[in-house]
């Protein structure tokens, strides 16, 4: 079974390496959803609770990026660069992780779930 947990963060940044409007600082409301694949325990009826997923992410996630310069915690802070520093610590801490989704915008996300890693 897939358990997912939506959270909010509100950053800001700016794409260094692209020419057009996204290379002048401006900020997002994104949402993040973290999902994660396991057994229903038979004891608890429960993946896991949605509070520890809670407690997790808040702590090696959105500690580090809300209402931040995303700028100050990556070099080019790309919706896809973000989402794989998103996965590489939640992967430490959150077992049975399957994959993260990273809206942006309403109109655009990206997902990822530990593949082939973007170009830096």
């Amino acid at each position: 079974m897939i358990l997912t947990r939506r959270f909010r963060f509100e950053a800001a940044h700016r794409l260094p390496g692209y020419d057009g409007p996204c290379r002048n600082p401006h900020g997002h409301s994104y949402k993040l959803h973290v999902s994660v694949r396991g057994p229903v325990g038979p004891g608890s009826g429960m993946v896991v609770d949605f509070h520890e997923v809670e407690r997790i992410v808040g702590e090696t996630v959105l500690s580090g990026l809300d209402h931040r310069d995303l700028n100050e915690c990556l070099e080019n802070p790309t919706a896809e660069n973000l989402a794989v520093w998103i996965w590489d610590r939640l992967k430490r801490s959150l077992p049975g992780l399957h994959e993260i989704r990273l809206e942006e915008t309403e109109n655009c996300s990206v997902t990822y779930g530990g593949e082939d890693r973007p170009a830096r």
